[in-house]
This record gives structure tokens, sequence and C-alpha cells, in this order.
């Protein structure tokens, strides 16, 4: 494995970890949608990519 798939890969799961943490500690606006994003992140990780950019309008102030 190259040196910059270890650097990418612990950093994108990281990431993952903070996008489902975020999921489940932070009150949404809908619960319904808060069900699909939590079980959309675990299940296809890539999907936290969308989650950060579409956070603030989920999320309640």
């Amino acid at each position: 494995m190259s040196s910059t798939a270890l650097i990418i890969l612990p950093l994108f799961i990281l990431f993952w970890f903070f996008c489902i943490a975020s999921a489940v500690f932070n009150k949404f606006k809908n619960e319904k949608a808060k069900v699909f994003w939590i079980i959309g992140l675990i299940f296809v990780p890539f999907l936290s990519f969308f989650y950060i950019f579409l956070k603030k309008d989920l999320l309640e102030d």
C-alpha cells in the first residue's frame, strides 16, 4: 500500500466517525431525516461528504 493511502485512509475514517457522531448527538429539524442520515452514513460512508455540506440545513439552530 502506498504511503499516500496510509495517510488518506485514516483521515477519511476519522472524518466518517465525526459525521456519524454529529448526526447522532445533534438535534435535527426532522427526526426522520436524522434516522435516514445515521443509517446512510453507517452503510454508505461516502455520504459523509454530502452530510458535511448539507449539515447546516438539516440541524436546528
